[in-house]
């Protein structure tokens, strides 16, 4: 049975802008998850718009027939590695959150250490998030705050325990957004269109029902923020016996909270600052791994009829004779009449040839792409793994920017929440990747800054901030901790009068 209302627009639909690039989005997804993936996006064939990704050989080619041709397919997974590898870059080290004098002393322990809702670090919600911002370039963050029904009976402790916590929507989820100019002439995100699920136990307490379910974030009339909340709803009509489908109000969580102010704007973030979609970063890469998926696996399909020898026979013997003579085997001796004919077809040797220097050739397309873990000229081993594009580096070093200032701003609000307090983006500072910060400058200028510092012409927080971004302190160096134990070894004689002296004047002229 099909909906009577399949046509008719509902919070369910997608906007435009969505399903130009919804197909995208499912190509690139399947293909960074392997091969199993994408195994399982080709599990129907279609030969009228040719849309799987291991490309049929004719028309007639029949569904029994592609399960076949697609179980000997060999997915490469280049892709995988290659966003993998991109993630590891921008989380080489730990994402570093700056915060301002007079603090909470137990903020920077818990954005570093529990940031996540499952009390997990920074490190790992970031882990994630990247991984799912690689696949299609479309990340969303929502901050949230846990529901309690009985705040009034929780302790002090329990309730400090409480605070906000970041969730990921994938790009596929969000299907629909508005946005409007606010008085003061800039862009305002008024609404956006989320999908998902709910957990009905209906069936027991062991097997929930999954109810399809749409989340409207969103500004009311007075410029509030609430989130309505739609579920789909499946009914037969008496008459025609179709399924009429239909979204209905479940509930409209309207006090939402902040310290006691209702929320100005909806706080979730697209990852890397564009709230309309993107065409993902990886498509080109993508792209070419498809064509190299198809070579590779009619090279497989070649190599399976190479290792298969057809014999044949030229004669008019009768069924039974023929059977005697298949039934002896190869390796035996046959003995045939006076003018029989017995031969091999020939198998596709010269062709695997050809489809082999096909395959080459496409490795050698992705490697000029910067890919350099592909390159077999190459005898740097594991260190060709770096990038060596300067497009794709001048890529990830303005997506580590976008994706650091947005992650500043989500920190902010969440600290403002938490604390009840009144930071601006100014107060806080979070960098995703010091590797691809500009600061990052060289042994020599490092040289320099030191003598700009000890001749105090930039503060000793400066100084410090340039050995941490080039490696040369850990980015968790306590510079208070570290002044006591120079001093201590002062004291114990294992540095020298000269030398501490110097050290101790030092710190005198700079504060």
């Amino acid at each position: 049975m099909t909906s009577i209302l399949a046509n008719v627009k509902t919070v369910a639909t997608p906007c435009q802008e969505y399903e130009e690039k919804a197909g995208l989005w499912k190509k690139c997804r399947a293909v960074c998850n392997g091969e199993h993936a994408v195994k399982e996006y080709d599990s129907l064939l279609d030969v009228v718009n040719y849309s799987n990704l291991l490309i049929p050989f004719s028309p007639s080619m029949t569904q029994a027939q592609y399960n076949f041709y697609r179980a000997e397919a060999e997915l490469p997974e280049i892709s995988t590695q290659f966003a993998k590898m991109l993630v590891g870059a921008l989380l080489r080290k730990k994402p570093t959150v700056v915060l301002p004098e007079g603090a909470p002393a137990d903020a920077a322990d818990w954005l570093n250490n529990s940031f996540g809702q499952d009390d997990s670090s920074l490190t790992t919600f970031m882990d994630t998030a990247l991984w799912e911002e690689m696949q299609n370039s479309r990340c969303w963050v929502h901050v949230d705050y846990p529901e309690v029904s009985n705040a009034e009976d929780l302790t002090p402790e329990e309730t400090m325990s409480l605070r906000p916590f970041p969730v990921i929507w994938k790009g596929e989820s969000v299907i629909n957004w508005i946005i409007e100019t606010g008085k003061n002439g800039r862009d305002v995100l008024k609404r956006l269109v989320v999908k998902g699920e709910e957990e009905v136990f209906t069936d027991g307490e062991f097997h929930p029902k999954y109810l399809n379910t749409f989340f409207v974030h969103e500004l009311n009339e007075a410029g509030t923020y609430q989130v309505r909340v739609f579920q789909q709803k499946d009914a037969v009509d008496a008459k025609t016996k179709q399924i009429v489908t239909t979204y209905e109000l479940a509930r409209t969580n309207s006090n939402i909270l902040v310290n006691g102010e209702p929320l100005m704007y909806i706080p979730a973030w697209p990852l890397n600052g564009e709230i309309s979609p993107q065409v993902p970063m990886l498509m080109p890469i993508v792209d070419k791994e498809v064509a190299l998926y198809n070579k590779v696996s009619r090279r497989n399909h070649l190599l399976y009829g190479a290792a298969t020898y057809t014999p044949w026979i030229a004669s008019d013997m009768a069924d039974e004779d023929f059977q005697e003579v298949v039934g002896a085997g190869l390796g035996s001796w046959l003995r045939l009449r006076t003018d029989d004919k017995i031969g091999v077809l020939e198998t596709p040797t010269a062709a695997l040839g050809d489809m082999e220097k096909a395959i080459a050739s496409g490795i050698e397309e992705m490697a000029r792409l910067g890919i350099r873990m592909l390159s077999p000229e190459s005898a740097q081993s594991g260190v060709a793994l770096q990038l060596r594009n300067a497009s794709q580096t001048a890529q990830l070093g303005s997506l580590n920017s976008r994706i650091s200032a947005v992650m500043n701003q989500i920190v902010v609000f969440m600290l403002n929440w938490k604390y009840d307090l009144d930071y601006s983006m100014a107060d806080v500072t979070f960098t995703l990747s010091s590797d691809l910060n500009p600061a990052a400058l060289g042994p020599d200028f490092l040289r320099l800054a030191t003598e700009w510092y000890e001749g105090g012409h930039i503060p000793r927080s400066v100084w410090l901030d340039l050995l941490k971004q080039n490696d040369m302190l850990d980015t968790e160096y306590d510079d208070e901790v570290g002044k006591e134990e120079i001093l201590k070894d002062k004291e114990e004689g294992m540095i020298g009068e000269d030398e501490a002296a110097g050290f101790a004047r030092g710190i005198a002229e700079k504060e």
